[in-house]
């Protein structure tokens, strides 16, 4: 047999190695249902997720009322389908938005597909969104990120009390805060005032890939929600994952729960011993944010290694896979299907790492340069285009997201001119300059 994805990842999971990434389940077998055995279609039995009957429509009901929303819906399209959907409910086509700057790469899909015109908003506060709602009368609409990929935590209650004021909706994209209510952290944002949200469940509970909840407030029907997320989504959804995300939500509100305050406490161990030997530097909330609990993010630039570096020596010498790495430092998932032991590695491994540093700090990164926006998303993504090398496409508009970390939050969006300052920034991170991009063709 001849089956190179499914060998290549049999051969990873029986490496034994420390899986700091999503999905949540970190390749432990937490319940021994999801398999092929419970894979079904629709049929009296099995309910159906867009019509919203049968145990379907129970196991959402109790996702609702775990993560404190009047609706839950669940998605097995990831949190990019919740985007999609969310979007679809609370802009109209051709409207004009206000969009944290620090936006995943699938708000410019659907930018591109209802004709939205993001005006960006960066590092977003209640005083901001208000001014920036005084300025633009017209926009309706208001979406943000929280948390964020390093674990920061915006105050949504602020913000949305700020949109309601403007009689503006809030879509937030909460992707990486599916565990909150079982941490400390509160519901999912539509419980702390926004309109909708998505969460993604495969990313911090132990539920399986592209399992996600789009959460809605009483200001959208059930019939219009799942009409959105069925425009977004397969028509044969996994009952696996939909399966799965319910398993998560009970598991979590049982034993799981005390499991992830665990995970929780023992972070917060990591970061302060971390710290304690002063080399490198794990963002706590003594550096006056709030966190996500479980979210380990280490600047390991303050102390000379950089850190892509860092996490190539995690994978390699250490057998740790970190969530990503960048040129600051690296940024680690920990949840519930983590241990002591999974700790006590990661731990090893930092204090190792050390050894490594150079001693003097890496210059910081500076801020990527402001937008010079030519075109709408839309006439960028759909107009006529080629590929470039990066390098090479100085003075050209971006025909799709140029966005160089696994977040996918662009520095050169759809319909933005690709600069001078922008090529130094992306030589400054390191992304390397011969990477084809699309741009619009000349004349475009």
């Amino acid at each position: 047999m001849n089956a190179p994805l499914y060998e290549a990842l049999a051969a990873l999971a029986e490496k034994g190695e420390v899986r700091m990434h999503m999905p949540g389940h970190k390749g432990r077998a937490m319940t021994p249902l999801f398999s092929a055995a419970i894979d079904y279609t629709e049929i009296p039995p099995t309910g159906n997720l867009y019509t919203g009957e049968g145990p379907i429509a129970e196991a959402e009901a109790l996702a609702a009322a775990a993560w404190g929303a009047p609706g839950a819906y669940f998605l097995t399209g990831g949190s990019t389908q919740g985007v999609l959907a969310g979007l679809a409910l609370c802009a109209a086509p051709g409207e004009t938005i206000l969009l944290d700057r620090n936006a995943h790469k699938s708000f410019f899909s659907v930018a591109a597909l209802l004709d939205l015109r993001p005006v960006y908003l960066c590092g977003p506060t209640a005083e901001g969104v208000s001014a920036a709602l005084a300025a633009r009368p017209e926009i309706k609409t208001v979406c943000l990120t929280s948390p964020t990929y390093d674990g920061r935590i915006l105050d949504v209650s602020a913000i949305a009390a700020a949109c309601r004021a403007s009689g503006a909706r809030l879509f937030v994209d909460g992707a990486h805060g599916a565990h909150f209510p079982f941490v400390g952290r509160g519901g999912c944002a539509v419980a702390l005032g926004a309109d909708a949200s998505v969460c993604s469940a495969h990313k911090t509970l132990p539920a399986l890939g592209s399992a996600a909840v789009l959460f809605t407030s009483d200001d959208f029907s059930a019939a219009e929600v799942r009409s959105r997320t069925a425009l977004f989504g397969t028509s044969s959804p996994s009952y696996p994952v939909m399966a799965s995300i319910d398993w998560a939500r009970a598991y979590l509100e049982g034993e799981g729960g005390a499991r992830y305050r665990e995970a929780a406490a023992r972070t917060a161990a990591l970061r302060r011993a971390v710290n304690r030997r002063g080399v490198f530097h794990a963002l706590t909330e003594e550096d006056g944010l709030t966190l996500d609990p479980t979210r380990l993010t280490v600047d390991t630039a303050r102390a000379g290694l950089d850190g892509r570096k860092a996490g190539e020596l995690l994978e390699q010498t250490f057998h740790i896979w970190p969530e990503m790495d960048d040129r600051r430092g690296v940024v680690c998932i920990l949840t519930c299907a983590d241990g002591a032991e999974e700790f006590a590695r990661l731990e090893e491994a930092f204090q190792k790492l050390e050894a490594f540093a150079g001693g003097a700090p890496l210059p910081p990164c500076p801020p990527p340069p402001a937008p010079e926006i030519c075109r709408t998303v839309r006439q960028a993504i759909f107009g006529p285009r080629c590929r470039l090398p990066l390098g090479q496409a100085r003075g050209r508009i971006a025909a799709a997201s140029i966005a160089p970390y696994p977040p996918g939050v662009p520095v050169a969006a759809p319909g933005e001119r690709i600069t001078g300052e922008i090529l130094d920034y992306f030589k400054t991170i390191g992304y390397p300059l011969d990477e084809p991009v699309f741009v619009l063709e000349e004349g475009a």
